[in-house]
């Protein structure tokens, strides 16, 4: 990558920073209040960015691009920087139709919290330009940028050695490209029941996977720019005006507390709270959780937030959970990977048998009862393996000793010379403080119905498919402590499709922006490469508005933001299947002269059309009634009309890139008018 990258006209001349991006107010003038001439300020910055993961990197880039004095701060000491980027499987959301992205992720919503239908629009809009903004500001090769084959965190249920239950490896279908020519994008959908879940793509920026690939394509962004980065530097208290607007944020740095002036605004980075036990009790309704990823998500850019007035959603929710085994010598691993549950059962506090230890999961969620909800989760649990498994080599963490010789010496593995030993140093295990109550004679009833059921040749119990099943019968007989894990948190402060911050009255907070999964869009069901996404769309999105801001052309909002309660989804139901039932039985026949109306369902609502025949032919298709968004459906639509008297059907429109569901809409609407004419 060139060292010296000047693109601000990047984000002018395209459209980059369409989504989310408030027009610039002309003339307008932040008012510097006395409060804050009266402060002895150490540092002054246009932007201040607190987090140097995915998301504080692209908001940096974007604030710089936008001609800002750009300071990033970052908690963690140098080398440890990245957050849960840098761990991550490096996937970005990104999408070839905004609407039906859109459509997608609403689908998985849930109707369990609010969510801002302008927030998520602005997210979606911002996934198709994720691959400009990969390949233009943030350096990455075209040729290179592509996906490797890597399915879901946990998608498909696994046997002893990490394959696909039906013995094919472990995979989805092959990378497809969709009208591109230099560069493929990558269908992966954690719930394609959905049909617009074909519209849920990723990125990739070196076309391999859990490589640091995207991070480091961000800090190399970073580092080709005169940005000032500071490590080892928590924020610890944002700074306000007498009217409640962030003028500035105190950070500590070489054990001193400096006041850092930011004209444009801060923009909080900083992650969720996947290191706070304290916020994962009182949010999570666990009493702990083993976090998998980087060390210094703390909860503190949520807390700070609080203090400037901050409102707060999706704070139960969480990409998770599913099990790990928690290693007393490690912090922190990748996002992904656990035990291996191919190699024998769980068992939970009282010694039952508790669930399908292959069940297929998606992010951490399992389908009981017609849902798609979070692993239930007994603590602790116990996976219980026999002698043949470890002789198979088929250990719980591959990094485990042979014959768990060092693990059984430090007690992180028990074993039993008979189940009813294994049980009796169950609970004897640390004191006996996790399983007083463990009981020998449910334990041994559990594992012998389990072999059982596995001489049966069926799991009657719990529905574990037969391919994943191992007998537990020879001793002697081992069991390792496993606890909930999950990827990261989703909750933090409301925001809006600016990316600001939201008060507990709906209105933006003056200078206080947000990005990545700190205050995430997702409040229910999580698709994989969302919170990646998020890093690259409202970190370009707060970013680009706090540098505008700085120079007086960025204007808030005065009004409250709207949220709106979703409907649960239904397995193999979504919104547009009747306009694309519709618009595929394209009406045909010898039409009568005349004016005719017909309705269709768009993105956003009705479209109204009516369709005038002359001489047997469409003479024109007038748009009476359309709520499409605006510059994309709702500039699509005379297009759409001009090419139907032109072409004179409907078979031969060409699709403009993001409005398809728009497409299917209109279609519907004029095969509707079209049917009154025969």
């Amino acid at each position: 990558m060139e060292k010296n990258i000047s693109r601000r006209s990047f984000l002018k001349g395209t459209a980059i920073g369409a989504a989310g991006i408030a027009v610039a107010s002309t003339g307008l003038k932040l008012q510097e209040s006395k409060a804050e001439d009266a402060i002895a300020w150490d540092a002054e910055y246009d932007v201040v960015v607190l987090g140097y993961g995915g998301a504080g990197a692209n908001a940096a880039v974007a604030a710089y691009e936008n001609g800002a004095k750009v300071l990033l701060a970052e908690k963690a000491p140098e080398g440890a920087e990245g957050g849960n980027t840098a761990v991550s499987g490096q996937f970005v959301m990104a999408t070839d139709d905004a609407d039906g992205l859109y459509d997608y992720l609403t689908t998985l919503m849930g109707k369990f919290q609010n969510w801002d239908p302008d927030a998520v629009r602005a997210y979606c809009e911002g996934c198709v330009e994720n691959y400009a903004w990969m390949t233009g500001p943030m350096g990455g090769d075209p040729a290179i940028i592509s996906p490797t084959e890597h399915p879901s965190a946990g998608m498909e249920a696994r046997n002893n050695d990490w394959k696909l239950a039906d013995g094919e490896e472990g995979r989805l279908a092959d990378p497809y490209k969709l009208g591109r020519k230099d560069y493929w994008y990558y269908n992966w959908a954690e719930f394609p029941e959905i049909p617009s879940s074909v519209h849920c793509l990723c990125l990739t920026a070196t076309g391999t996977r859990f490589d640091r690939g995207y991070y480091n394509l961000c800090q190399n962004a970073v580092k080709a720019r005169p940005i000032d980065v500071w490590f080892a530097a928590p924020g610890k208290k944002l700074i306000t005006d007498a009217e409640g607007a962030v003028i500035g944020v105190i950070i500590n740095k070489d054990g001193a507390d400096l006041k850092v002036k930011a004209n444009g605004g801060v923009v909080l980075a900083c992650g969720g709270f996947e290191h706070n036990q304290e916020m994962i009790a009182s949010f999570l309704q666990m009493p702990y959780v083993h976090q998998q990823g980087g060390l210094y998500n703390d909860g503190d850019g949520i807390k700070m937030a609080l203090g400037a007035g901050a409102d707060l959603w999706h704070m139960s929710n969480s990409a998770g959970f599913t099990w790990t085994h928690k290693r007393p010598h490690l912090d922190a691993v990748s996002l992904f990977g656990g035990p291996n549950s191919g190699s024998g059962i769980y068992v939970g506090l009282g010694g039952d048998r508790f669930m399908n230890e292959s069940a297929a999961t998606r992010h951490g969620r399992i389908y009981i009862g017609g849902r798609w909800i979070s692993t239930p989760m007994p603590l602790p649990a116990y996976l219980v393996q026999d002698s043949d498994q470890l002789a198979a080599g088929k250990k719980l963490v591959s990094a485990f000793s042979d014959g768990y010789v060092d693990e059984l010496k430090t007690g992180e593995v028990l074993m039993g010379e008979t189940l009813e030993e294994l049980a009796e140093a169950i609970r004897n295990s640390e004191g006996g403080k996790d399983a007083p109550d463990f009981s020998t004679e449910r334990f041994v009833k559990a594992v012998n119905d389990y072999n059982k059921r596995y001489d049966a040749g069926e799991d009657a119990d719990y529905g574990r498919p037969f391919s994943t099943m191992v007998p537990v019968k020879k001793g002697p007989f081992y069991a390792t402590k496993i606890g909930p894990t999950y990827f990261n948190t989703q909750g933090g402060p409301r925001k809006n499709k600016y990316g600001q911050v939201i008060n507990t009255e709906g209105l933006p907070i003056e200078g206080l922006f947000e990005a990545g999964e700190m205050g995430s869009i997702f409040c229910d069901m999580y698709n994989g490469s969302g919170n990646l996404g998020e890093t690259m769309v409202f970190g370009r999105i707060s970013g680009t508005n706090a540098a505008k801001r700085a120079k007086g052309e960025f204007k808030s909002e005065d009004k409250p933001v709207t949220t709106w309660v979703g409907e649960i989804y239904e397995p193999g139901t979504t919104r547009p299947a009747s306009a694309i039932a519709a618009a595929s039985a394209n009406v045909t026949g010898t039409f009568k002269d005349g004016e005719y109306e017909g309705e269709g369902n768009g993105i956003n609502g009705k479209i109204k059309v009516k369709v005038t025949i002359k001489d047997g032919k469409i003479e024109n298709v007038e748009i009476l009634e359309q709520a499409e968004t605006e510059g994309l459906g709702g500039a699509a639509l005379p297009k759409y009309a001009a090419q139907t008297v032109e072409k004179q059907n409907l078979e031969e429109i060409d699709v403009i890139s993001g409005v398809t569901v728009t497409l299917d809409g209109y279609k519907e609407a004029v095969n509707d008018a079209l049917s009154k004419a025969l």
